[in-house]
């Protein structure tokens, strides 16, 4: 998905979108199939196709439109983009020389069925733990491209001065 039209209303001129990316895809089918099969079983429970109907019309709209953009992720050549929401939104901005702590997460159960896991990005003086990006495909190379631009941004920061 593009996110073109989220991030120009945030990043500064001459500031370049380095890596994007949103909720894995893995993960919302597995959650939309399952909804499905609720649906479905919810036939025999209703005796009517009005409430499995709706179920079924709910989940698709939830997940395969509403979580993958209310979830939209972005590296920058300089920080951390985290938008959240859709009609209401919520942005969290990270500079990458604030970071202290990069975690990764893959629980047993996403891991196997659903192949994401969790990365979460502590700041000094976080008290909360810091922003926790959720069901994301291949933390682990997420986590590597982040390290990549940190470390990027380091030396070029330390070149101006």
């Amino acid at each position: 998905m593009n996110y073109d039209r989220i991030w120009q209303k945030i990043i500064t001129p001459g500031e370049k979108i380095e890596y994007q990316f949103s909720v894995g895809n893995r993960y919302l089918l597995f959650y939309w199939l399952l909804w499905v099969l609720i649906s479905i079983g919810s036939i025999v429970v209703y005796r009517s196709p009005l409430v499995p109907l709706l179920l079924f019309l709910g989940a698709t709209f939830f997940y395969a439109f509403y979580f993958k953009i209310a979830n939209a992720y972005a590296f920058t050549d300089h920080r951390v983009l985290v938008h959240r929401g859709w009609l209401s939104t919520n942005l969290v901005s990270i500079d990458y020389d604030k970071i202290t702590n990069v975690t990764v997460e893959e629980p047993f159960f996403t891991k196997i069925f659903t192949g994401t896991g969790s990365l979460t990005i502590s700041t000094a003086g976080s008290i909360d733990g810091g922003v926790q990006l959720k069901h994301i495909s291949k933390p682990y190379q997420l986590k590597q491209i982040l390290d990549n631009l940190m470390t990027k941004y380091r030396v070029n920061s330390s070149n101006k001065y």
